[in-house]
């Protein structure tokens, strides 16, 4: 089995977990905060399943479980009993989203710029990426997995033509000593209000950083 697919079944495999009917009220807590965050999207959202998986892949790899401290990817350590997925939970707990622009992209690797941090990273891509292009802003989770860096299980898109206004936002908010999932989170927002705002060029929002679409 390829890297990709034992990160992507780990992932699946803690979502079962810890998503089941059992722990819903730790869910629904998790999707305030989430939502609060980052910006409410709805079914008729052109990205709604992404956003939806992006969520429950943060649930399991990110955020902290109850009064833990520990998100699921760090706890299911303490009673993983087959070994050879011990090192795939602890890729994933390692592991961090990245506001990436894209700027190479062939068949079985990519090269993202990480617009908050301002590495390059050369990323191991299995899977046939339809519709990703050079100079797409996307957000993704890069995973260190054996000996190479891999992609999560989704890519939410930021609209074309918005990369110098993320750029710009982004520069201002570290000034302001804003941590990398605040930065995040925030183009999240910005991307939720260009599509509930589509009276309003998506580009004009964020250049605006939001104001327009809260006017």
């Amino acid at each position: 089995m390829t890297s990709v697919a034992n990160l992507s079944r780990c992932t699946e495999a803690l979502v079962t977990r810890y998503g089941n009917s059992e722990y819903d009220d730790e869910l629904r807590l998790a999707k305030t905060s989430y939502s609060d965050r980052r910006g409410r999207v709805f079914e008729d959202d052109e990205q709604w399943e992404r956003v939806t998986r992006a969520f429950l892949e943060w649930y399991v790899v990110e955020r902290p479980w109850g009064d833990t401290g520990l998100a699921p990817a760090n706890l299911a350590q303490r009673d993983e009993e087959d070994a050879a997925v011990i090192p795939v939970l602890r890729a994933l707990a390692a592991s961090q989203r990245c506001l990436a622009e894209i700027h190479a992209v062939k068949k079985g690797v990519m090269v993202v710029l990480d617009l908050v941090g301002g590495a390059e990273f050369l990323v191991r891509e299995e899977r046939s990426l339809i519709g990703l292009e050079k100079g797409d802003v996307v957000e993704v989770r890069l995973i260190g997995f054996e000996g190479a860096v891999s992609l999560g299980r989704t890519f939410l898109f930021h609209p074309a033509g918005t990369a110098h206004a993320i750029t710009d936002i982004i520069r201002t908010m570290r000034s302001q000593s804003a941590s990398r999932a605040d930065i995040i989170d925030h183009m999240a927002l910005l991307r939720s209000r260009s599509q509930s705002y589509r009276h309003v060029s998506p580009v004009r929002i964020y250049e605006s950083n939001g104001e327009l679409a809260s006017a």
